[in-house]
C-alpha cells in the first residue's frame, strides 16, 4: 500500500465516521422527541379516562341528574382541551398496519366520548366500554412507537447496517493486505539477473 493510498483511505474513513456521527446524533434527537411524545400521549389519555370515569361513577347514583350536569359543565373545558391535544398528536392517515388501525380506533373512541358529553340525552352507560377501547388501542400505538425508539429510527437502522458492512469490508481488505504482505519478503527484493557481456557474467 503506497503512502498516497493510505492517506486517501484514512480521509475516507474519517469522512464516513463524521457522517455516521452526524446521523446518529440527529436520529437520537428524533428518538428523544418520540419518547417525550409517548409520555405526553400516555398522560393525556390517562387524564381523559380518569375524568370521564369519574363522571360515569356519579351518573349511576340515583337522583344525580342535576348534579351530574354541573360536573359535566365543570369538566368540559379541560376535557375538550385533552381531546384536542390527543388528536393533534395522532396521524389519522397513519399507514403502518398495526399503528394505523389502532390510531383510527383511538380517534373513533374520542369522537364517541365527545358526542356523549355534547348530547342532550347522554349515554353515560357507554363510557366504560369506550374508555376500555381507548386504553387498549392507545397501548397498541404506544407499543409500536416504543419499539421504534428501542430499535432506532429507520435512517439510523440503515446507517448502522451500512456502517457494519463498511467495517466488514475494511477488515477483509486488511486481512487480504496482511496475507499478501506476509507472503512477500520484507525489504527490497533481490533479483538474480545474469547478463553475458564480453564473456563476463554480471549479477545484480
Amino acid at each position: 500500500m503506497t503512502e498516497a493510498t493510505a492517506v486517501l483511505l484514512a480521509a475516507i474513513i474519517a469522512g464516513v465516521v463524521a457522517l455516521v456521527s452526524l446521523i446518529v446524533t440527529k436520529e437520537q434527537s428524533v428518538s428523544d422527541f418520540r419518547q417525550q411524545w409517548i409520555d405526553e400521549l400516555r398522560k393525556d389519555v390517562a387524564d381523559v379516562v380518569g375524568r370521564v370515569r369519574s363522571v360515569h361513577g356519579e351518573s349511576i347514583v340515583p337522583g344525580s341528574e342535576g348534579p351530574i350536569w354541573g360536573r359535566v359543565r365543570e369538566e368540559w373545558p379541560r376535557f375538550s382541551e385533552l381531546i384536542a391535544r390527543i388528536r393533534l398528536r395522532l396521524n389519522p392517515d397513519e399507514n403502518r398496519p398495526l399503528e394505523g388501525d389502532a390510531t383510527r380506533a383511538v380517534l373513533g373512541a374520542l369522537t364517541e366520548l365527545q358526542s356523549i358529553f355534547e348530547s342532550d340525552s347522554p349515554r353515560f352507560h357507554r363510557i366504560p366500554h369506550l374508555t376500555e377501547e381507548l386504553v387498549t388501542q392507545t397501548q397498541r400505538v404506544l407499543r409500536e412507537n416504543w419499539l421504534r425508539v428501542r430499535g432506532g429510527e429507520r435512517v439510523y437502522r440503515i446507517t448502522l447496517r451500512l456502517t457494519m458492512l463498511l467495517v466488514a469490508a475494511l477488515i477483509v481488505l486488511a486481512v487480504v493486505y496482511g496475507i499478501e504482505k506476509w507472503r512477500s519478503p520484507v525489504g527490497p527484493q533481490t533479483f538474480r539477473i545474469e547478463r553475458v557481456f564480453r564473456g563476463v557474467t554480471w549479477r545484480s
